[in-house]
């Protein structure tokens, strides 16, 4: 088919933290093709009021679970991403909760990101567009309440530092993590504890009423 004007859709790059503690891009496979792909689907003028109803669409595709976060990353065309002519595409990256494998759909898989890409080659420029989105995820980590929305409902401060250990290879000491956390009213003490080998860890949820968002930078770079 050829393609008197550009085809135009929405990719969708969705991140979690695995049950082994790494980050991983959820991406679809087609029975007839080699390579999976990211979610990316057309806009359907009828039922997508915005841009934000599409991503959502095609992630609803793949998983039951809720986006924690959504974020519009970039805008990408020209006439060789697809073969039938000019394609543009609005990419969009997503954070969800841990633990999303029971979710998924027919076709639905999780890829480990390993060394800053994803350890199986995507189709098309997709790969790319990964890692277009992990630097956008890293450079937002440092200043903003991202790394909650990487995490379940309840959570310790232990577990946002691993959440920057993670991603960023590199993870602030536990009294900056404190300053940042809980000096304002980002968090709510649950009045649970985890236990485990050390002592008790206060468990923590976000306070969907906080305007907490943006904080001082952690580091001076993303580059590790």
């Amino acid at each position: 088919m050829s393609l008197n004007t550009a085809l135009i859709s929405v990719d969708l790059v969705a991140f979690q933290l695995s049950e082994k503690n790494s980050l991983q891009v959820l991406a679809h496979q087609l029975p007839e093709n080699k390579y999976p792909q990211l979610p990316a689907g057309r806009i359907e003028p009828e039922s997508d009021h915005c841009l934000e109803d599409t991503a959502k669409r095609q992630l609803n595709r793949l998983t039951a679970n809720p986006a924690t976060y959504f974020e519009q990353v970039i805008t990408i065309g020209d006439n060789k991403r697809d073969s039938r002519g000019w394609s543009l595409t609005v990419v969009y990256y997503v954070l969800l909760h841990p633990g999303n494998e029971q979710s998924l759909q027919a076709g639905g898989v999780w890829v480990d990101i390993v060394n800053g890409q994803p350890a199986t080659p995507l189709a098309y420029d997709h790969s790319q567009l990964v890692m277009e989105a992990l630097d956008r995820l890293r450079n937002k980590l440092q200043y903003s309440a991202l790394p909650v929305y990487l995490l379940p409902a309840e959570f310790t401060l232990s577990d946002i530092q691993n959440v920057f250990s993670v991603v960023l290879d590199k993870a602030p000491p536990m009294r900056s993590i404190r300053n940042r956390f809980l000096n304002c009213d980002l968090l709510e003490d649950t009045g649970k504890k985890r236990y485990g080998s050390n002592r008790p860890a206060t468990l923590y949820k976000i306070n969907q009423q906080s305007e907490t968002w943006l904080f001082d930078r952690l580091y001076l770079t993303t580059k590790v």
